[in-house]
């Protein structure tokens, strides 16, 4: 058995029968090997004893503790709304004033220009009457005024027939030539899908002799 080094001057020990709590105090006293056990089993047995009631109770007085929550999290900051520069304004300004805007007039054919002007870059196809499958030179006429309620065949050479001849013509006009038609959109302009390679463009008139019709 090794020796062991005590730096204790005192001890206590508890009994837990007949509810007696037994306190013994061994000055100077030392663990050592052999009869060193002896010694300390008859100082044990020599300590006064102290009698404490069974129902005694043990009291611990305790603080309570206060926890403080932690702070909700602060909204970001909602971005701010983009600022158009002077140069977006005055690219969509410029854009808008390049193409001229038929609707206020408010008439039909103002409308049907307004409407034809849409499809300006669409392709040219023979007997074509919708933007799926591109436009001939009566096949846009017909599908712009089929959007406005007037009903037009899709032939050239029968577009005369429709409506009135008028000599001077106002926009929405149909410009009639022998195998060829167009809408007249004011300042001498039309709207027209002339022919293959050719897709439906905002040009000067160039049909001579022509005969305007207004079909409504």
């Amino acid at each position: 058995m090794s020796v062991t080094r005590s730096a204790a001057r005192s001890g206590a020990v508890i009994a837990a029968s007949s509810g007696l709590l037994a306190t013994a105090f061994a000055p100077g006293a030392h663990a050592v090997v052999g009869e060193g056990s002896n010694r300390l089993a008859k100082e044990v047995a020599t300590a006064p004893a102290v009698q404490v009631a069974n129902d005694a109770r043990l009291k611990i007085e305790s603080k309570a503790v206060k926890v403080t929550p932690a702070p909700e999290p602060e909204p970001e900051p909602e971005p701010e709304p983009a600022v158009e520069t002077t140069a977006s304004v005055t690219a969509t300004s410029t854009a808008a004033e390049a193409t001229p805007d038929y609707r206020s007039d408010g008439s039909i054919g103002a409308q049907a220009i307004s409407i034809a002007m849409q499809y300006i870059g669409i392709a040219y196809a023979y007997g074509g009457s919708s933007p799926a499958t591109g436009f001939d030179c009566s096949g846009l006429i017909k599908y712009v005024y089929a959007q406005l309620g007037v009903e037009l065949p899709h032939s050239s050479s029968s577009m005369v027939a429709t409506g009135y001849q008028v000599s001077s013509p106002i926009p929405g006009d149909i410009v009639w030539t022998q195998g060829h038609v167009s809408l007249y959109a004011g300042d001498g302009m039309v709207v027209e899908a002339a022919n293959y390679g050719s897709p439906v463009r905002y040009t000067e008139q160039w049909q001579d002799y022509a005969v305007y019709i207004r079909p409504y």
